[in-house]
């Protein structure tokens, strides 16, 4: 290992905040309960604290003591334990994606990490990570690796070549070939130097090499450069209806309404006692409490309150999650930043793309645009790439052309749809659901609770656009699936990066020759699935993957 470097110096403060994070809980009792606790004002008690403070220093200190890496010719070399050693190595050539993240404690200090993935990895851990790293130095050290990688590879193919070469190159009688070097210096009688090892050494905000340029830092221009405009950015957060948060958010004020407003606001909660009855009484309390017109009426004035309010949240929050986003290409890499609080920045190739995917909220659907994602190989394999969080549908296909030049898609508008008599498949199970809900609705208010009916009729259309809106379709080596849950969601794969491709039906689908298919890629935890396609639309595509059908 030659040259090894450490983390940032700051890693010990972030650990030591790290295991003071740990105990908060028990922090705060201590701080509430400090007058009962005589222990802690004695001599015996500040000793303890200030004992547990270098133990904490201690155990912060020799991680990042004992972690080093280095960069070599063909290699990255990771040494790290404190009682355990162990070492890593990943060679370049292995590198499928590197990715600089800052949350927002290493954002506070100028800090990231930096994750390095390769083909193989433990799903959900990164193959290497160097976790604390100024912010900088993890962006060179990020392009000097994609370059590194990129040098490793035109290297192997090369040797690859030449020995094929070689190999076809008839032999002499008397003449030996080798592709060794060393053994054809030899042979010509010619006087060997022993090969001097290159050593790749990044300094923090600058970039040396000893004896060779092979590692040497090239920025290229990209081919491919797109950044999203203030007024883009402003107009995909007005539409991202994020329903998930607004649902959840709903929930959490209607079973906390009366604690929240009792603890923050108590002289108003008291004065709407006086006017009003308890919401919680009123909605799961006490069910000999009837529903008055007053008191349905505060709660929908409160669900539209509560819903314009999480709907500003999700602006706010979409806005900082995507906040400077911006994705370029350079010849096959793809680099994808994004954030405002917590940075993210991915460089992957094109050809680890196992999906892509094209997801319409209803709003974005209505006016025409779409959320266009990747799926790729990453230590969380439920996380999809945005490689452009608002577009045009109808610029897709010029746009993918420039991020992709090899993966055109075709949008096409009509696909292999589900028949109309799938629709009892995917209308029954949410319509028992409901159902169930209007049951126990009816066992606590009665009559009043005749309000949930209304639920069915919004299940059954909200089925039939469900089943409307899903179809497959195979064209040119490429498989389109398209489903709907709230979002209108298509996923275009090939036939190369399908890891398994499944159909099953039910009893009720065979009889109406419907089946449901399941397609696996790499990087995804689960299958993308459309219901109750007709049999014969699945056929030709279970011949094209199948190993008797013609490979594409």
């Amino acid at each position: 290992m030659t040259n090894p470097r450490h983390l940032s110096k700051l890693d010990i403060l972030i650990n030591f905040i790290k295991n003071i994070r740990a105990f908060i809980a028990l922090i705060v009792i201590v701080i509430i309960n400090i007058e009962k606790l005589e222990f802690l004002k004695s001599i015996w008690g500040i000793a303890a604290v200030i004992a547990l403070a270098v133990l904490n220093f201690v155990l912060s200190y020799l991680p990042w003591k004992k972690f080093l890496f280095s960069l070599e010719q063909d290699r990255l070399i990771i040494h790290r334990g404190v009682l355990k050693r162990e070492e890593k190595t990943i060679y370049y050539n292995r590198i499928h994606s590197v990715n600089v993240q800052q949350p927002l404690l290493l954002r506070i200090f100028g800090l990231a990490k930096l994750q390095i993935e390769t083909p193989g990895g433990t799903p959900g851990v990164p193959e290497a990570e160097l976790r604390v790293l100024k912010h900088s130095y993890a962006l060179t050290l990020q392009q000097q690796l994609k370059h590194l990688r990129t040098t490793s590879l035109a290297k192997k193919n090369e040797a690859v070549n030449e020995a094929s070469s070689l190999a076809a190159m008839p032999q002499l009688e008397g003449v030996a070939t080798t592709s060794d070097p060393s053994e054809q210096h030899l042979a010509s009688g010619q006087s060997t130097e022993p090969v001097q090892r290159t050593e790749v050494d990044i300094e923090e905000g600058a970039l040396t090499e000893q004896s060779s340029h092979v590692g040497e830092l090239i920025i290229e221009e990209p081919d491919y450069r797109f950044k999203i405009s203030a007024g883009q950015l402003l107009k995909a957060s007005l539409t991202s209806m994020n329903m998930n948060v607004a649902i959840i958010f709903l929930l959490g004020i209607y079973s906390f309404a009366d604690d929240v407003l009792e603890l923050v606001f108590p002289d108003l909660y008291d004065q709407m006692l006086d006017v009003f009855p308890s919401l919680y009484d009123n909605v799961v309390g006490d069910v000999s409490q009837q529903f008055s017109a007053v008191t349905i009426f505060v709660i929908a004035a409160i669900t539209a309150v509560v819903l314009g309010f999480v709907w500003l949240l999700s602006i706010i929050l979409y806005l900082i999650k995507f906040g400077d986003y911006q994705i370029s290409r350079s010849q096959e890499q793809l680099s994808v930043s994004y954030g405002l609080l917590e940075k993210k920045s991915f460089i992957f190739d094109m050809n680890k793309v196992q999906a892509v995917i094209m997801d319409e909220n209803p709003l974005r659907q209505w006016l025409g645009f779409a959320e266009l994602r990747v799926q790729v190989i990453t230590s969380n394999a439920m996380e999809q790439l945005v490689i452009h969080p608002f577009v045009r549908k109808k610029d897709i296909p010029s746009i993918m052309n420039e991020l992709m030049p090899d993966r055109p898609l075709n949008l096409r508008t009509q696909l292999h749809a589900p028949p109309t008599t799938s629709y009892r498949m995917y209308a029954m199970l949410p319509t028992l659901l409901v159902l169930a809900i209007c049951g126990a609705a009816a066992w606590l208010w009665k009559w009043n609770a005749l309000w949930f009916l209304l639920l069915i009729p919004v299940v059954l259309a909200w089925s039939w656009l469900c089943m409307r809106s899903a179809g497959v379709w195979l064209e040119d080596g490429e498989l389109v699936l398209r489903k709907r849950s709230i979002n209108r969601v298509t996923y275009f794969v090939r036939r190369k990066h399908i890891v398994t491709l499944g159909m099953k039906t039910s009893p009720m689908q065979r009889k109406r020759q419907l089946r449901t298919i399941n397609v696996q890629v790499l990087g995804s935890v689960f299958p993308y699935r459309v219901k109750s396609i007709a049999d014969e639309h699945l056929l030709p595509i279970w011949q094209w993957y199948s190993r008797s059908g013609k490979k594409q």
